[in-house]
């Protein structure tokens, strides 16, 4: 049985999710709920769950602040929100699980099962620290993240990824070290995690890291020589854009 506890401001939306465990989650167990980032953390120092259900947005603070306080973190976490932000992004890009509301049966025995596979598994504890590490770090492209592949995750530097390529529903990521990875997120998908960073969308086959642009060549649209001697092209549409963040206008 996995003991789990709900930490949601909303009384609406935790009787809710507690009803949907109860009822459709026959595995799991729901032993408190608290509605703060104060009573939250008093709840899982007491409980000592092995799963939390926390709304991101509290009134005395988010649910990262809370995880912050927490020296121990040997629980899974799946977060609840009502929005899809770059925090939410910054989940998935952290291997972790979330719920949209308003919370659906399916995707909830979906996030239940990815955590029995996990069971006490140490990585995805280590991913709730990389999560917060890469909050703090939002804007300047540091810290981590997760590339899920066919046999898992591949935890990488942001810094060291050089260039992506669209590969249909796939990407493919080519790293500083001459490694390249076939994961299976749209270049999309990247670009809105990514795109408030270095990086650049040039064309819509490739995500660039500026970092790691050696030379520009002139054209309609024109194309760049990366580090590793690699060219993408730029296009037409996004040359504006493009010399705007490299600073050439």
């Amino acid at each position: 049985m996995i003991e789990s506890v709900i930490i949601e401001d909303e009384k609406r939306s935790a009787n809710l999710l507690s009803n949907l465990i109860t009822e459709y989650c026959p595995d799991v167990t729901v032993t408190g709920i608290a509605a703060s980032v104060k009573t939250g953390l008093q709840l899982v120092l007491k409980a000592r769950p092995s799963l939390i259900f926390m709304d991101i947005e509290m009134p005395d603070g988010t649910a990262f602040e809370l995880l912050e306080q927490i020296p121990d973190k040997k629980f899974h976490v799946i977060f609840t929100t009502a929005f899809d932000h770059y925090a939410v992004r910054a989940i998935k890009f952290s291997a972790l699980d979330y719920l949209l509301k308003p919370v659906s049966i399916v995707d909830l025995k979906v996030a239940i099962e990815k955590v029995k596979a996990r069971e006490m598994d140490t990585v995805a504890f280590n991913n709730i620290n990389m999560l917060i590490k890469n909050l703090g770090a939002a804007g300047n492209g540091s810290g981590k993240i997760a590339l899920p592949t066919v046999d898992g995750h591949i935890f990488v530097e942001v810094q060291d990824i050089i260039r992506l390529d669209a590969q249909g529903s796939y990407s493919s990521v080519v790293l500083s070290n001459g490694n390249k990875i076939l994961v299976s997120r749209t270049l999309k998908e990247f670009e809105g995690f990514l795109g408030d960073t270095y990086f650049v969308r040039v064309h819509h086959s490739h995500l660039i890291n500026i970092h790691h642009v050696r030379e520009y060549i002139k054209g309609s649209g024109g194309h760049v020589i990366m580090i590793d001697g690699s060219k993408a092209e730029v296009s037409v549409r996004k040359k504006e854009e493009f010399l705007r963040k490299v600073g050439i206008r």
